[in-house]
Parts: structure tokens; sequence; C-alpha cells
């Protein structure tokens, strides 16, 4: 069993390290395919998901948003969009939290992931959401909106509070304006 297990770690470690090698993706099929690599890969970060290229960001949303797969490399596909330099996967970050394919569990943690890395972002992508029809999504919005705190997302998170029928949204609301920094 041994004798199995040493060349399939090695195949893995040599993929793992051609993902990171590589230049950027020439395709989305490659972006892809080199995404779900450093996703297997535990010690994969920022600069080895940004080496795969502009592609990298459709390539993690997609595994974002891909309900067959666990929810510990959703997980990481969210935290990977966040961590692109310059703010690049933001915007996708954004629009997932409203996506009927992620959990209400992932959904505030990716709402979270976008009010942990930029205010101005969180606000502009997660504001809207506060009216959206599905409590999940507003309780997430709410969640991301406290965590990136400052002036703009309290007065969402008020405007919103005043209007709230749903108990469970509204203590969401609450917690949020509490953990909100002005």
């Amino acid at each position: 069993m041994s004798r199995l297990r040493t060349p399939l770690l090695l195949a893995c470690l040599v993929s793992a390290a051609c993902a990171r090698s590589m230049g950027p993706a020439r395709t989305p099929s490659e972006a892809r395919t080199r995404v779900a690599t450093l996703l297997d890969a535990p010690d994969a970060g920022a600069p080895d998901f940004a080496a795969v290229g502009p592609e990298a960001v459709a390539a993690l949303q997609t595994e974002l948003l891909d309900t067959q797969a666990n929810d510990a490399r959703r997980l990481a596909a969210a935290r990977a969009l966040a961590g692109l330099p310059g703010k690049t996967g933001l915007a996708a970050l954004g629009d997932s939290v409203g996506s009927p394919r992620l959990t209400p569990a992932l959904r505030d943690a990716a709402a979270e992931e976008l009010g942990s890395h930029d205010r101005e972002e969180a606000v502009a992508r997660l504001g809207p959401l506060l009216g959206a029809p599905d409590p999940s999504v507003r309780s997430a919005a709410a969640r991301g909106l406290g965590r990136a705190g400052g002036a703009a997302a309290r007065k969402s998170l008020e405007d919103r509070l005043e209007r709230e029928e749903d108990p469970g949204v509204r203590e969401r609301l609450q917690a949020s304006l509490a953990q909100a920094q002005p």
C-alpha cells in the first residue's frame, strides 16, 4: 500500500508545483484545472491563485458556486477570491453572496470574507442585498456589513432595521450594528 501512496503523493506535489510555476492560464479550462489543483494544495496562497491570471476569478467563483463540491473546498474558493491582489475577486465574491447555490452558512462566510477585506466594496455589494427576498441573503449581507463597519455600512444596517419584519434578520441586523465600528 505504501508503494502506491508514494507515486500518488509525488504526482500530487508535481501537479501543485506545476500549477504554481506556470504563467497565466491561456484558456478558461486551463484556469479551472489549475485553480482546482491549488484548492487541493493545503499550502496554496493568494500569490498562487493570482499567478493563474485574470481567469482565476471566474474559476474560483465556479468552485464557490459548485453545489457538488464540499463546503471546505467552497470556503477555500471564497477565501481565495477575497485574497486576490488588487481586489480583483471581490466583485465576484459579492455577487456570489446572493446566489441560491450557496447554503446559508457559505453565504455568511462569503459575506464575512468580503466585509473583512474591503469596506467600500462590501457596502456596494452587500448593501443592496439587504432588500433581497430571501431572509438568509439579507442576514448574510448584514453579517458582512457588520464586519466591514464604517459609517456607510452602519447607515445601510440602520435603514434596513427600520423596515425588516423577519425576527431572525432583525436580530442579525442588531448584532451587526453592535459589531460595526464607525
